[in-house]
């Protein structure tokens, strides 16, 4: 077991610079290339986090990642995604409506489409098992757990470590480690 986490790590350290390389200066805008990049991070990042007993269905084997109804980039995540292992668990791609239960889900990406209720969701989510990952400037600070950003013309991760804690999910050091940068703070304050 400690053999393959140790595979899957090198792998996942050897691919950060090819995937976030990917992006060339000229797309600012988001395409479905740098969604299938964003895609390949999100299944490594539901790799490398450890949820709370119980937060896990025991009989349900998946892994749900949520995504917000009328998000323009379900295609590229769905397609990059779905149906992978993840140890003896599948990852499912699951698309929420606004009035639908977040129940059953273990990570949340909101894209910057969803910006106007990204305060509210990740409000409603607080001390709640949900990997929570964004893309806009204050996603940490409105208590997210991973926020994308563009650093060099490539994608990065920022970390609100205080987040993950509150809702008591572990996120492994080695994850940390590749994180432009980590908040320690309250799960309210963000980094860059």
């Amino acid at each position: 077991m400690r053999t393959r986490v140790a595979a899957r790590m090198v792998v996942f350290l050897c691919l950060i610079p090819l995937l976030s390389g990917a992006l060339k200066p000229a797309r600012c805008q988001a395409t479905a290339e740098e969604y299938q990049i964003k895609a390949a991070f999100l299944y490594h990042f539901a790799q490398f986090a450890e949820w709370p007993a119980g937060a896990l269905n025991a009989a349900d084997r998946s892994l749900n990642l949520c995504i917000l109804d009328g998000n323009p980039h379900l295609p590229e995540l769905r397609n990059a995604i779905e149906g992978k292992p993840i140890g003896s668990r599948v990852f499912h791609v699951r698309q929420l409506s606004p009035a639908q239960d977040i129940q059953g889900c273990h990570i949340l990406f909101l894209s910057r489409d969803e910006a106007r209720r990204q305060s509210a969701m990740l409000k409603s989510l607080r001390g709640l098992p949900v990997l929570t990952v964004g893309e806009t400037a204050n996603f940490l600070t409105d208590g997210g757990m991973i926020r994308f950003h563009l650093k060099d013309n490539k994608i990065r991760f920022d970390i609100n470590l205080g987040a993950a804690d509150l809702s008591h999910l572990k996120i492994s050091s080695r994850l940390l480690l590749l994180a432009t940068s980590v908040n320690l703070g309250n799960g309210t304050a963000g980094g860059r």
